[in-house]
């Protein structure tokens, strides 16, 4: 789906909730990974508004307010968008453009369209209905050269910070809480990994500068039962999305994060682990390389 068809989705949805301007709770609003609190954002004639502060974190975005004028510009790497508070009318660099609803404000902030902030501030954002959800994702200069190192375990490490959208029902994790978190790669890949937490496991793959999360399932630990996944021999209870199958071997990590370390081993694909080892956590990437692993 393209952005202009993921915006449409935005602002049908939104005249379902709201034929007018009225506060709606049950919209979620995700920059960069960061839950923006859902009072924050609503619906106004069709259109989704969101603070414009909730997206000052962008990297490579630098925001300056005229408490004077009421005037706000949007600097993206001397890209300069202007827009004034109650006028549709807006420029971006060159370009102008109309906005579907005028910046307003509203208990002291700024609240714009959805739609403007990804226009200025060259985010990706993407629509869920099953959980009511926008996603903003803009990945930093950073974060990008480190993901295309030629280095596995920095490689690896990076991928795992980009910004993560969603297609998917979402499931939250039950029972016996602990603080490990899971990580599955296909031997020598970085472009896709599986995420377990507790009782649910999400696989994500890499795609423009973000992750999109293909398939989620809650699973039984205590009902062995063959599902394609021989690292997780699991039953499942409930899945969405396109479950993957892997005939090579996987990389495991186990982040103990209540001891700072992190255990490590490959798992063919009759469900051994291989080459097991355990170190402490380096605090700027946890993960390791793993003898014998083939790149």
């Amino acid at each position: 789906m393209n952005f202009i068809s993921k915006i449409a989705c935005i602002s049908i949805l939104s005249l379902t909730l709201s034929a007018g301007a009225a506060w709606a709770s049950s919209v979620h609003i995700i920059v960069n990974n960061l839950n923006i609190p859902s009072d924050d954002a609503y619906q106004s004639h069709g259109t989704t508004m969101v603070p414009l502060n909730a997206v000052q974190s962008l990297p490579e975005v630098s925001i300056t307010w005229n408490n004077t004028t009421k005037t706000v510009v949007i600097d993206r790497s001397g890209k300069k968008t202007v827009l004034k508070v109650g006028q549709k009318n807006t420029t971006i660099g060159s370009k102008k453009i109309t906005l579907p609803v005028a910046p307003t404000l509203r208990n002291g902030r700024v609240m714009v369209p959805l739609r403007f902030i990804a226009d200025s501030s060259g985010a990706y954002v993407s629509w869920n209905p099953k959980s009511q959800t926008a996603y903003v994702a803009k990945t930093s200069n950073e974060i990008k050269k480190k993901y295309t190192s030629d280095k596995l375990n920095v490689s690896r490490g990076a991928v795992i910070k980009l910004p993560k959208i969603s297609n998917l029902k979402e499931f939250t994790p039950k029972g016996y809480e602990n603080l490990d978190t899971d990580y599955y790669f296909p031997e020598g890949k970085s472009d896709s990994f599986f995420i377990q937490e507790m009782d649910v496991i999400s696989f994500y793959k890499a795609s423009n500068d973000h992750v999109e999360l293909i398939w989620t399932a809650r699973f039984d630990s205590t009902k062995k039962e063959s599902n394609g996944l021989s690292f997780l021999p699991y039953k499942l209870l409930e899945q969405d999305g396109q479950r993957p199958t892997f005939q090579n071997r996987v990389a495991h990590f186990n982040f103990m994060s209540a001891i700072g370390e992190i255990s490590y081993s490959l798992i063919d694909n009759n469900g051994k682990e291989i080459n097991q080892g355990q170190k402490p956590v380096d605090p700027t990437n946890f993960f390791v390389d793993i003898p014998d692993e083939q790149k």
